[in-house]
């Protein structure tokens, strides 16, 4: 049997933004776009984390733009999405990666703002990047939208109504622009990670979190953000072309 010619993964040619691109998720998932043969765009608010990410992604041999946005703003996304195809070329694929559980608490005792900020981020948020993403690849006939949700959008966790309710509408919302956009060349999926080993949970016992993997994660373990990265470059290639409106679970297990 001959070899094929090319990785079955391949991303050559395609450029791509990420949102939340200065965290662990974020990195990892710009690393793993790169190193299929994407040029990438990177989003976030912190200017520094993104110049530096950048550099990495240019010694990979890739081009790389940072991009410092608050994707809550709608017009400032306008602008970035702009900016990032003057930079970079028309924008292929798009990884909604921006988000977090900010307000944990019961649901009786979460306060409005809270309600609003984790909505806002979660939910809306990936709405109006994929507007000013996913619309110039509706009008070119093509492009694949990948959104980061979460295992708590599928089953509640205690103390995340707010965000589960938001991850929850996400996967709705990957369902319907699916659908939508589906005549146009544009795919969109989702990932719901489980647990997954970031410098947010470094305040934790990691004997306690142990415990727990072992109890609740027939893998015994949390993911690396690397092994959240490799199924969207997954999702994002065209490895995945007849797949859209997906929602692929990334916990060991959790939900089995």
């Amino acid at each position: 049997m001959s070899e094929p010619d090319a990785p079955l993964v391949s991303l050559a040619g395609k450029r791509a933004a990420v949102t939340g691109a200065s965290g662990d998720i974020g990195r990892a998932v710009a690393l793993a776009l790169a190193g299929a043969g994407a040029d990438v765009a990177l989003l976030a608010r912190r200017r520094e984390r993104l110049e530096a990410l950048a550099d990495d992604l240019r010694a990979l041999g890739r081009r790389a733009a940072a991009l410092a946005v608050d994707v809550t703003d709608g017009e400032a996304l306008a602008t970035a999405a702009s900016a990032a195809a003057e930079r970079l070329g028309p924008i292929d694929i798009l990884v909604n990666n921006a988000g977090g559980a900010r307000f944990l608490a019961p649901a009786l005792e979460v306060a409005e703002g809270g309600w609003t900020k984790t909505v806002a981020l979660n939910l809306t948020a990936p709405f109006l990047c994929a507007q000013a993403f996913g619309g110039p690849m509706v009008e070119r006939g093509g492009g694949s939208i990948v959104n980061v949700g979460s295992v708590a959008g599928l089953r509640h966790l205690a103390g995340m109504s707010a965000y589960s309710s938001a991850k929850g509408g996400l996967f709705a919302q990957t369902r319907a622009l699916a659908r939508e956009w589906a005549p146009h060349g544009v795919r969109v999926n989702a990932v719901a990670p489980g647990y997954v080993a970031t410098s947010g949970w470094d305040s934790f016992d990691p004997d306690e979190v142990t415990a727990a993997s072992e109890l609740s994660i027939p893998l015994g373990r949390w993911a690396t953000p690397a092994e959240v990265a490799g199924p969207i470059a997954f999702l994002a290639s065209d490895a995945a072309s007849y797949i859209t409106g997906a929602t692929l679970i990334i916990d060991g297990g959790m939900l089995a």
